[in-house]
């Protein structure tokens, strides 16, 4: 699974799918959190540290903590 799968994931996966996704790098759990002042994501492994941060997101991921 790669960065770009997880984000599919986070916009049209079910909740299952969600609980379900890891990180590429480590296999490690994933915080995901959106900023809707800043129309940005972010998602953090939990395990490894890796960042990945999306920007220009018009719409809501389905599965996030909202900052």
């Amino acid at each position: 699974m790669s960065w770009d799968d997880v984000i599919d994931v986070v916009f049209d996966g079910s909740t299952e799918q969600v609980d379900m996704v890891k990180c590429p790098e480590c296999n490690g759990d994933l915080r995901i959190s959106y900023y809707p002042k800043t129309q940005s994501m972010e998602i953090r492994c939990k395990a490894c540290g890796t960042i990945v941060r999306e920007h220009g997101i018009k719409e809501k991921p389905r599965f996030s903590s909202i900052l």
